[in-house]
Parts: structure tokens; sequence; C-alpha cells
């Protein structure tokens, strides 16, 4: 007999993160920044990979792929210049994760769109 226990997050725990992230309606705070983004959700996305994260952090990784979509979102509709281009959002995204690369868990963990 063979049992094999794998600590991981579950499909459930999954599909209630990206619930939490779509509850945020990040898209919708135009008016903030993105320092002022960080700071409200950084710790709740730090707690989740340092609970869920801590034996599988590639489990994780459709969270931060969704999270990345809210924020390329947020940016398109923050810059007038972007509205409709979610390429040149992702890259803006890319650039801002590389200057700002603690502003959000994922994007230390090389999670970056």
């Amino acid at each position: 007999m063979y049992v094999n226990f794998s600590p991981a997050v579950s499909r459930d725990a999954l599909k209630g993160m990206r619930h939490i992230i779509r509850g945020w309606h990040l898209q919708l705070k135009s008016d903030k920044a993105l320092a002022d983004l960080s700071a409200k959700f950084a710790p709740i996305l730090r707690g989740w990979q340092q609970y869920y994260g801590r034996f599988h952090g590639s489990a994780l990784k459709s969270v931060w792929w969704n999270m990345n979509l809210f924020l390329i979102r947020w940016l398109m509709r923050k810059h007038e210049k972007l509205r409709g281009h979610k390429t040149r959002g992702a890259e803006l995204l890319k650039r801002l994760a590389q200057r700002q690369p603690n502003a959000f868990i994922h994007r230390s963990l090389g999670y970056c769109s």
C-alpha cells in the first residue's frame, strides 16, 4: 500500500483566491497609484504566498497570472494611451516590475506578465 501526501493549495482555495482578487475591482481604482495598491493588497498576497506557497509555490501560478491581468486592466484604464492595448499594458507592467520588484510578492518571485 502506498500512501502519499503532498501539501499544496486545493482547487477550491485557488478559485476562492481568484474570486477575492476579482472582487477587489482593481481596474476601477484608476485614481490610485501603484504604491497605494501595493500598500493595500500586498500583505494579503504575501500571506497567501507564505501559507499556500510554502511547499509548492508554483501551485499559485494561476493566482499570480490572474493578478497580473487585473493590474494590466488597471494600467489600461489609468493611462489613456493604453486603452484597448493589452500588450502595451503588459509591457508597461513588466517595466514597472523591473523598477519596483518588491511592490507585489509575485513580482519578486518572477511572475511578471
